[in-house]
């Protein structure tokens, strides 16, 4: 992890979209990210599968299983808006037939396209590849695609693991494992199927629940709502994938928080959700 920063530039008392109670101004961004506003997403790949245009092969699902895997921890700003994608090549057209690597948030010399191999390449990370081959998947198997694509995307701009707020000790790709690392700590804490279980929202193929059943669950286990995201097919909503609103306090900690005002929620109050306890067989 990053050194920590003194404390006169980091008190503890730090919170991402907050400003110092004492002198009125913004942390310091290596302290808390100038971001400040984080969406920790969760996948439901049986869920997923169920698209309008199905893009998950069917070996993939059929290996996560009826669990949540970890998508990314997403820097937003603090009213909700983020950094878009951005091509490294200029004028890049995207090409639908071929997976487009070259993309970046915020960062392009700190990107690139071979997280699998950056991962393999340290004798000391090995458990770190085990794990995210088990639980940070893509639901097409591309995952060194998926890890680079959250990390040049989302980690980049997330300021706290800028190089320089590592000091003269900083070694290439630090910042990378550091982001990777935090947001699986982050992941095992937000155990979503334990907080629907708890709640008696269990995967199945019959029954269904409604929004509110949903995000009184979030509440019950993390003290606030979540974002619910659905896809629908033949008018069917099927749930897809669980965001959780978070603020960036010292130490690349994070902690929950209510979704801010107008947050995105794609499944809809009006009809009943399907949590599927098995996948949509697509043609690939």
């Amino acid at each position: 992890m990053a050194p920590c920063i003194d404390a006169l530039r980091c008190p503890s008392y730090a919170v991402g979209c907050q400003a110092d109670p004492f002198t009125g101004s913004l942390y310091d961004s290596c302290c808390v990210s100038a971001t400040g506003l984080f969406v920790f997403a969760q996948n439901f790949t049986n869920g997923l599968s169920y698209g309008p245009n199905p893009w998950t092969r069917n070996q993939v699902v059929s290996e996560i299983g009826a669990r949540f895997t970890l998508h990314g921890l997403w820097a937003d700003n603090c009213d909700g808006t983020f950094n878009g994608t951005k091509w490294i090549e200029p004028g890049h057209t995207k090409n639908m037939s071929l997976p487009d690597y070259d993309l970046y948030g915020c960062d392009k010399e700190r990107s690139f396209e071979n997280a699998g191999e950056v991962i393999a390449a340290d004798s000391t990370k090995s458990w770190l590849a085990d794990w995210m081959k088990v639980n940070w998947r893509a639901g097409d198997g591309d995952d060194s695609w998926f890890w680079s694509h959250e990390w040049s995307k989302h980690g980049t701009c997330t300021s706290s693991f800028n190089p320089e707020c590592y000091g003269p000790g900083f070694k290439k790709h630090d910042d990378f494992f550091d982001f990777m690392e935090v947001s699986i700590e982050v992941y095992k804490t937000v155990d979503i199927l334990s907080a629907f279980k708890a709640a008696s929202i269990v995967p199945s193929d019959t029954n269904k629940y409604n929004l509110t059943e949903f995000n009184a669950a979030h509440k019950a286990a993390f003290g606030v709502e979540g974002g619910m995201q659905c896809v629908k097919r033949n008018g069917t909503q099927y749930l897809s994938e669980v965001w959780t609103y978070m603020n960036e306090v010292p130490g690349h900690n994070f902690k929950v928080i209510a979704p801010i005002k107008g947050a995105y929620q794609s499944c809809k109050a009006d009809s009943l959700i399907v949590f599927p306890l098995t996948g949509f067989k697509t043609a690939l």
